[in-house]
């Protein structure tokens, strides 16, 4: 996974699948990042191989349909959340580098209001600092 950069950098319009036994998420979302067009598992037929390859050709992404629900449920947010709605907006905005003015601003509540909520954030996620109540977010599906 680690060596779809350098191809992608030595042969930038090249499409690299990935055909595996593992399905791990961290593997999977690493080989994404890395520039995978496309990551299917051992288990297929080879004509499905072959119809990922045209797919791919023409502009797609085909991924094995394990893998597949595995990306569309790491987009679902968690919904056993602790967070409040307006709790998770600011958390958000957080995790985009935006700060607590420019929240605020954007949703039209007093800066010290958004620091209550950070405090609140804070208590719920049982974390001392916003990398760390990111992170844990993150990992949880609740940002």
């Amino acid at each position: 996974m680690d060596s779809i950069p350098a191809i992608k950098k030595i042969l930038p319009d090249v499409h690299v699948i990935i055909l595996t036994v593992y399905e791990s998420e961290e593997i999977i979302f690493t080989a994404l990042r890395n520039g995978a067009s496309g990551y299917l598992t051992k288990n297929i037929s080879s004509e499905k191989v072959i119809e990922s390859i045209k797919e791919v050709m023409d502009g797609g992404g085909p991924m094995s349909t394990g893998i597949a629900k595995l990306v569309m449920k790491s987009f679902q947010k968690n919904p056993a959340s602790p967070l409040t709605k307006r709790e998770t907006q600011i958390l958000g905005g957080i995790a985009e580098g935006k700060s607590r003015n420019k929240i605020a601003n954007e949703l039209i509540i007093d800066v010290e209001t958004v620091k209550t909520h950070i405090k609140n954030i804070y208590h719920k996620l049982n974390v001392n600092s916003k990398d760390e109540a990111i992170r844990i977010a993150r990992e949880s599906r609740y940002i």
